[in-house]
């Protein structure tokens, strides 16, 4: 773009390029300290700055990298404000300088030298194979860090981790600086800075070149459709006051959590344009999740997203659009949408509500163009499996559907053998049904509470105990089973094409016995899944699956009841590499609450 278009703070050779819109201010003067903190008195350098339209723009001269500043607006009365920079890629803290004149917190410049980035491509649509994290919970407890809020540089000890599952892409919770220091990333503060309790700049740039260097695609969470009006830095930026908060909020729409942007603003949609183009170019995303797409006004929302598809034609952009519609894709620009019904209509399936009926419902991609246009989570994300409220989010103590756990304790608990069995069920579908896969950290190691009861993901503790990732549950003995499941299933999705093709016929369906069967065929490459979502075991070849005309022998790619998953030995079929009959059915061993894989030889 631009580089006089370019919102922040920019080291040139002829000194620091500054641009900020402030319509409603009479004069704007930027003010230059060499920190380390923020003091009254401490200010070296002042550069007043030009009116270009609504926005102020100045390069001065003089201005070092890793110099902290601030704007001083003079309004029209002759009163003076002091704000951090909206767009500045660095602040000390999310401390708001609007409440308090004796803040400390100041916009850091940024240097120019380059980072040594390692190659890598961004994964074709169809690949991402998506692990869920949240940066300040994800290590800490029960490792070697012993520290509450985990940081970019802890996480990186852990992408082997995510890496040696055969996941390609790992997708954070938002990092921009939010409001104090624990958080789930949902209540920006300041939309450019990372968080400051997470690290620098260069620290996530480092992470992001490691998560590559590692073979994972990265992307970011952002939040455009709500910010709270005490604790972030646009809120009445230049003065301005109105019921609604000021330039970037006024005519916005209202959100449940808080006022929404004025998304109405070609101003206020450049400034969320730039704002996601720095995740893609400074920081080498791969893709964007954009939250509750549902509250931005969607003919506003398409209009940055036509431009971000344009300049960045191969990076995955994810609505969180629910309920998924087609609309944000076919007319809104995105490449996918999450997809709800892929998990909550799965955990009704698995506590036998109508299953075969339930998991056919949500199969297959209807009304969308590809199978990666949607992105399904049978485990849950974050949002089904996190709790703010001590247990309690949405009434879940007394509405089981509503319950925010993981899946293993809503349909039984860890110690449960069926439980642990329809969890291992659950990511297979999850990688054999058309779709890009998420899982949310820890459903990979049936992560939970000793109490079931207790059995959520919170970023720290609560009134019911510490609710971050727990590392001595991931390496114990049920934890290692759903783990070596979890791998032997996203290793299938990789050796066979079929597993990402834009393919699906569902020839088998037995409602007798809950029993799916579905076809997927890329080339010469044709696999076919059973799912068992009952509780009957159909051994000595005796269950009989309609191919839908697939003749041939096949032989078993996976059975999520083999032993070394938690399972029993001979649960399955790898002993015998059976034929279509000529009734057109393949006969097989099917165990209870299982997915059985098979590739026709």
């Amino acid at each position: 773009m631009d580089p006089q278009e370019r919102l922040g703070a920019w080291l040139t050779p002829l000194g620091c390029y500054f641009r900020v819109w402030a319509p409603h201010a009479a004069a704007v003067t930027v003010l230059v300290q060499d920190g380390p903190y923020w003091e009254i008195t401490d200010t070296i350098l002042r550069g007043t700055l030009q009116k270009d339209g609504e926005y102020w723009t100045a390069t001065v001269p003089g201005v070092q990298a890793w110099q902290l500043y601030r704007f001083e607006l003079t309004l029209q009365d002759g009163s003076i404000l002091e704000r951090l920079d909206p767009a500045a890629r660095d602040v000390l803290s999310s401390e708001l300088t609007r409440h308090d004149p004796s803040s400390r917190n100041g916009s850091v410049v940024q240097g120019t030298d380059p980072f040594p980035w390692a190659p890598f491509d961004t994964p074709r649509f169809e690949n991402f194979l998506i692990y869920q994290a949240h940066v300040g919970s994800f290590a800490g407890r029960g490792d070697e860090f012993d520290k509450l809020i985990s940081t970019f540089e802890d996480i990186e000890s852990k992408l082997s981790y995510v890496r040696e599952m055969g996941f390609n892409c790992i997708q954070l919770l938002p990092v921009h600086e939010f409001a104090m220091d624990r958080s789930w990333g949902y209540n920006p503060a300041s939309f450019f800075a990372p968080e400051s309790a997470y690290g620098s700049p260069y620290n996530l740039r480092h992470f992001v070149d490691a998560a590559h260097r590692q073979g994972l695609a990265v992307i970011f969470d952002v939040v455009y459709n709500h910010a709270g009006p005490g604790d972030n830095v646009l809120y009445e930026y230049d003065g301005y006051a109105n019921d609604n908060g000021g330039i970037y909020f006024e005519g916005g729409q209202d959100t449940w959590w808080g006022r929404g942007p004025a998304w109405w603003k070609r101003d206020v949609q450049e400034f969320f344009y730039q704002n996601a183009r720095m995740f893609l170019d400074e920081y080498h995303g791969d893709g964007l999740r954009f939250d509750v797409t549902t509250q931005i006004n969607g003919d506003h929302l398409k209009l940055v997203m036509a431009r971000l598809r344009q300049d960045f034609p191969g990076k995955y952009f994810v609505a969180e659009h629910l309920p998924s519609n087609p609309w944000i894709v076919n007319t809104g620009h995105f490449c996918a949408t999450w997809h709800a019904d892929s998990h909550h209509e799965c955990q009704r399936a698995l506590a036998g509500q109508d299953p075969m009926n339930k998991v056919r419902g949500f199969l297959g991609w209807d009304g969308y163009d590809h199978p990666w246009n949607l992105v399904k989570y049978t485990l849950g994300s974050h949002d089904d499996i996190g709790d703010q409220e001590n247990g309690n989010a949405e009434h879940g103590l007394t509405d089981w559907d509503k319950r925010h756990r993981y899946f293993v304790d809503q349909v039984g608990g860890r110690q449960d053998w069926s439980a642990r069995a329809k969890c291992r069920l659950a990511w297979a579908l999850n990688i054999a049904m058309p779709g890009t896969p998420l899982m949310f950290m820890g459903s990979e190691c049936l992560m939970a509470s000793p109490d079931v009861s207790w059995g959520y993901w919170h970023d720290g503790p609560d009134a019911n105990g510490d609710h971050r990732f727990n590392w001595h549950i991931a390496g114990d003995d049920l934890g290692m089973e759903m783990r070596r499941l979890v791998a032997a299933s996203n290793a299938v999705r990789w050796q066979n094409p079929a597993l990402r093709a834009d393919s699906l016929t569902i020839p088998h369906e037995d409602a007798t016995n809950q029993v799916l069967g579905f076809v997927r065929q890329a080339g010469g490459n044709l696999v076919l899944t059973v799912v068992n979502l009952g509780d009957q075991n159909f051994s000595g070849n005796s269950y009989g699956v309609a191919t839908g005309g697939q003749f041939g022998q096949w032989t078993q790619i996976l059975c999520t009841q083999d032993a070394a998953f938690g399972g029993w030995g001979g649960a399955g079929n790898a002993f015998s590499e059976p034929w279509t009959q000529a009734d057109g059915r393949v006969y097989i061993n099917l165990p209870k609450w299982s997915v059985v894989m098979f590739r026709r030889k």
